[in-house]
C-alpha cells in the first residue's frame, strides 16, 4: 500500500509529529474526512502512517508513539 499524498502534510516536517501544530491538525482533519469518504478503516490508516514515517527514516519508537497518538485522533471516526 502506498500512503495518501495528503498524509505528509499531517506531520511536522522537522519533528514528524502527527497533528502537532494547528496547521498539521487542520490537514489531519481533512485527511480523516477523505478516509471516511473512501471507507478506509483505522488499521489501513495506521499502516499508511507507518509507511510514511519509515520512508522518512523514523525509528520504531517514534512510529509507535505517532501511531498511538493518531489512533486516539482517528479511532472515534473510523470503522474497522
Amino acid at each position: 500500500m502506498s500512503y495518501d499524498p495528503e498524509l505528509p502534510g499531517c506531520f511536522g516536517r522537522a519533528d514528524l509529529i502527527f497533528a502537532g501544530h494547528p496547521n498539521d491538525e487542520e490537514r489531519a482533519f481533512a485527511w480523516l474526512g477523505s478516509l471516511r469518504k473512501r471507507g478506509i478503516g483505522l488499521e489501513a490508516a495506521l499502516q499508511q502512517i507507518r509507511e510514511y514515517l519509515e520512508s522518512e527514516g523514523a525509528g520504531a519508537e517514534h512510529i509507535k508513539a505517532q501511531q498511538k497518538w493518531a489512533t486516539a485522533f482517528l479511532k472515534p471516526w473510523l470503522n474497522d
